[in-house]
């Protein structure tokens, strides 16, 4: 399964409606229809300054999952998931078990598996240990190009550890060809100059997608500036090459063109409501364990009337905007 071939439809498909229709199908027939973002751990050890790790009245979580939490996540949804992500709000290269999660998953047939990570733990041997698992996809964040940026958005990395990671996955793709290699990048005012040397980054190592993301305000962070429609001039041309060095390359490019005003809406009804399930330490110990069944749960949380009323909504009371953090151009 291409996941951005489904991603690149998805965005096409402008009627939230339909594509609901098209999920309860699948959800009567018990076929995939989940994507399930899962944080093994509620911690990070990075304080990058667009992100609430990095508010010192924060209190990290030092939950964990258990092994016999990974079971019982595989066992009682892996078998209706599209993908897997592991690593939403925290870094979950911290956990030890990973290895585990995507076995599991390519266990139960999982089509697409992917990572979200700092990098900042990982080394030869622990990406060669997750390309053999099965992943099929590590999403490296990086916020700079350069060393100053890069340090100082994120605080407590360092480049030349980014740079030994993305050569050391770059070798390990000739014997794990399809593996997908992501970078992550969020923009705000103070990067976005710094976007400009992605080049080296395309030229040297073996990238299969580019992320550009809009910064988002997240909790009580250390950085402040979210007027980011001030750089859309500068970043309208910025973007404009890369996507032309994306394209003569043969990679995907996930770019939103459109930089938000800091407040945004999201439509009434939206797809990503439904596929969108998300576990972690904190949600694993509300799921009652005895007999547990995933559609028993959503039933028990109204999924059909949920599905009725948005079916039915009328169009005026249907917010559309075409501005928002998930707009992306995907570009294959």
């Amino acid at each position: 399964m291409d996941y951005y071939k489904i991603l690149k439809i998805n965005r096409l498909l402008k009627n939230e409606r339909l594509k609901i229709l098209g999920f309860s199908i699948l959800y009567l027939l018990r076929r995939r229809h989940l994507n399930i973002f899962l944080d093994p751990v509620l911690n990070c050890n990075f304080r990058c300054v667009m992100c609430y790790f990095s508010d010192p009245d924060f209190k990290p979580d030092k939950d964990k999952f258990k092994i016999e939490d990974i079971d019982f996540i595989a066992n009682n949804f892996f078998n209706y998931a599209i993908r897997v992500q592991i690593g939403c709000a925290a870094e979950p290269t911290l956990f030890p078990h990973n290895e585990k999660i995507i076995q599991e998953a390519k266990k139960h047939h999982v089509p697409y598996v992917s990572l979200t990570t700092n990098a900042s733990v990982l080394n030869y041997e622990k990406i060669k240990q997750y390309f053999t698992a099965g992943l099929d996809e590590i999403i490296i964040s990086m916020h700079g190009c350069s060393k100053e940026i890069y340090e100082s958005m994120m605080p407590r990395a360092k480049i030349e550890h980014l740079h030994q990671v993305l050569s050391d996955i770059s070798e390990l793709k000739k014997t794990y060809p399809s593996v997908r290699l992501r970078l992550n990048f969020t923009i705000n005012p103070d990067n976005v100059d710094d976007l400009k040397n992605i080049k080296s980054y395309l030229d040297n190592y073996t990238i299969d997608i580019l992320q550009i993301r809009p910064i988002r305000r997240l909790g009580n962070t250390a950085y402040r500036d979210f007027n980011i429609k001030k750089i859309q001039p500068k970043y309208s041309q910025i973007i404009e090459w890369i996507e032309q060095e994306c394209l003569n390359k043969g990679i995907i490019t996930l770019i939103t063109k459109e930089l938000p005003d800091e407040k945004l809406y999201r439509n009434k009804i939206d797809i990503a409501n439904y596929t969108y399930f998300y576990i972690s330490p904190k949600q694993i110990k509300e799921l009652p364990k005895n007999k547990f069944s995933y559609y028993k749960h959503s039933r028990k949380n109204g999924i059909y009337k949920r599905i009725f009323q948005d079916i039915f909504t009328k169009k005026d009371d249907i917010y559309q905007s075409d501005v928002s953090f998930g707009n992306y151009d995907v570009k294959i």
